[in-house]
């Protein structure tokens, strides 16, 4: 899904940043909805299914909730403007920021289901400490 937006991004970004500057600008309506990203909610959900049954209710809207924030227009341009990162420079940090997200939604669950006298696994190996100077 990611990788399926990054590519169209030089199609669609001038209309994603049209919409966010439309909807910002837009004052809100009370009506308990959102403004917009109705489908990029059902998307993500669609993509992260299989894990529904790993995840309680909370852990999997919470998911659904930081993935948002990771995929779409908004995180586009914080990577090609704050940060001016390629197309797949943006496709990968996404990714990755994406794929972490799940792993921490995963942990906090196995977490939650230990028992009082069960010891947590070891932390997933990072890279290597930076040398000292």
């Amino acid at each position: 899904m990611i990788r399926a937006l990054v590519s169209l991004s030089s199609q669609t970004m001038p209309l994603g940043r049209s919409l966010i500057r439309l909807t910002v600008d837009t004052p809100a309506e009370n009506t308990g909805q959102p403004k917009r990203g109705y489908r990029r909610i059902d998307w993500i959900e669609t993509a992260i299914a299989p894990l529904r049954s790993s995840l309680d209710d909370a852990g999997f809207e919470r998911l659904v909730s930081a993935l948002a924030i990771v995929i779409g227009w908004e995180a586009l341009i914080v990577l090609q403007d704050l940060r001016g990162l390629t197309p797949g420079e943006q496709a990968e940090i996404s990714t990755w920021a994406a794929h972490a997200l799940i792993r921490a939604a995963l942990q906090d669950r196995r977490e939650t289901q230990r028992t009082p006298n069960e010891r947590p696994p070891p932390p997933e190996a990072g890279p290597p400490p930076a040398p000292q100077q």
